[in-house]
């Protein structure tokens, strides 16, 4: 048996692209989700503007007695406004992969993965995590296949 005039690369390409386009569907509800549980603290305001910190001594002890020590650290942006959080969760397409991603912060709001997995403060006191990134996920990853399907 003899199939003729079969266009299999075509309609290969046509289900893949119908595929990615729906997965795509399905991380927007992941992110939409997300921002809906992201913990906003309306009393959280701090004016915007970059801080580092350097710390110099000479230990009495150790392989560094007598020679002075510095220890600094980069540029920190230490701005807050609510929502600055919220803002920044987004969906991400790795280029030539397939690799769908949902990220949460950037540059300026650095402690996005201290927020969702929980972190102790300068007092030691221990803040759990908020997990709204992960829980966003887990409540829609029973329907991933039916939305790739195209059925959402």
């Amino acid at each position: 048996m003899r199939v003729a005039n079969w266009k299999g690369q075509e309609v290969f390409n046509d289900i893949t692209q119908a595929a990615f386009r729906n997965a795509n569907d399905f991380m927007d509800s992941v992110v939409s989700e997300a921002k809906r549980r992201c913990p906003v603290d309306p009393y959280t305001y701090r004016e915007g503007k970059f801080s580092s910190a350097s710390v110099s001594f000479t230990p009495t002890r150790g392989s560094n007695k007598g020679n002075l020590v510095h220890f600094g650290t980069q540029k920190r942006w230490m701005g807050r406004e609510p929502g600055n959080l919220r803002d920044t969760i987004r969906r991400v397409n790795k280029a030539g992969t397939g690799n769908i991603r949902v990220y949460a912060g950037n540059f300026k709001i650095y402690w996005a993965h201290m927020v969702e997995r929980g972190y102790h403060d300068r007092a030691g006191k221990y803040h759990s995590g908020a997990y709204f990134l992960s829980r966003a996920f887990f409540h829609h990853k029973n329907m991933v296949k039916n939305f790739i399907e195209g059925k959402k």
